[in-house]
């Protein structure tokens, strides 16, 4: 496909300006998608030389695979990113692209037990875990690495995450209903309160358990915005639209702003299905902003 001459005039100039691998990169890339793979090959070509780190390799890599549809190129640039890897990011997002592009899912294992071995924190093994839980659905290895992020976590959030994590790629309750009461223990503000109920309620189903963490929730809540959110998940995770009206009508009590009486409508309308009260709100957001 011919480039215009306008098309070549911008690519020319960005081209110019490139600086380092990602700038030349980018360019190459919207030249390939132009159409023109001979030129697109020779900024690819400059982006190489200018690459430096596990990352650039490992971006170049993906980017001449889909421009260009060069495997063998693709290939040893991501040899060449596996050799400059240092973290675990490093290597969990290395063996992702490889199996994303190349699909060699017996090398990217590979790279994936460099990410293991690198892996320092919680979050290292937590991420590490879910990537091979979406790529290789291998639950031995899943379960190991759960039980170094649960010797790893040390706050709220990362409990809540491993919890999640567990039931929906082991199916084990048990061990999920352990972590969350640890979780739970750990919560300390509504914000912490409310995901763990939201978690709860979406991953194990346990709406009683939920409703109870709810509470907590409803009891830390002070402003408008965390009300309105709270009844938002009572109506739509547990189903409860008496409670829900309950905590909307908190939330109106708090409510100041004209977006905060608009947003507090939409929720009404929505969840409530109760129009006439989602109008009155939208009326007082009207007379807010008139008066401003």
């Amino acid at each position: 496909m011919a480039l215009t001459k306008e098309q070549i005039k911008e690519f020319k100039a960005a081209e110019k300006e490139a600086e380092d691998s990602g700038d030349y990169r980018n360019v190459a890339d919207e030249i390939a998608e132009a159409g023109d793979k001979d030129w697109a090959k020779k900024v690819y070509g400059k982006a190489e030389k200018n690459a430096k780190d596990c990352y650039d390799f490992d971006s170049l890599a993906s980017s001449i695979h889909e421009g260009l549809c060069d495997e063998e190129w693709a290939t040893r640039l991501y040899k060449t990113a596996e050799e400059k890897g240092g973290n675990s990011a490093d290597f969990r997002n290395l063996a992702d692209s490889i199996i994303e592009s190349l699909s060699n899912k017996e090398w990217a294992k590979k790279v994936y037990e460099k990410a293991e071995d690198k892996a320092e924190d919680s979050s290292d093994f937590s991420e590490l875990a879910y990537v091979i839980g979406l790529h290789l659905s291998d639950k031995e290895w899943l379960t190991r690495l759960y039980k170094k992020t649960e010797k790893q976590a040390a706050d709220f959030y990362a409990f809540c995450n491993l919890a999640g994590s567990i039931y929906e790629n082991l199916g084990d309750k048990e061990w999920a209903q352990r972590i969350y009461k640890i979780a739970e223990e750990e919560a300390e503000n509504y914000s912490d309160y409310s995901d763990l109920a939201d978690s709860i309620a979406e991953k194990l189903g346990d709406k009683k358990w939920a409703k109870k963490i709810y509470k907590k929730a409803e009891a830390m809540s002070d402003n408008c915005s965390d009300i309105m959110a709270l009844g938002d998940s009572i109506c739509q995770k547990l189903g409860d639209k008496k409670w829900a009206k309950k905590v909307y009508e908190k939330s109106e009590e708090e409510a100041k702003a004209d977006y905060e009486y608009e947003s507090l409508a939409d929720s009404v309308r929505e969840n409530l299905g109760d129009k006439k009260w989602a109008k009155l709100l939208e009326q007082k957001a009207k007379e807010l902003e008139d008066d401003d």
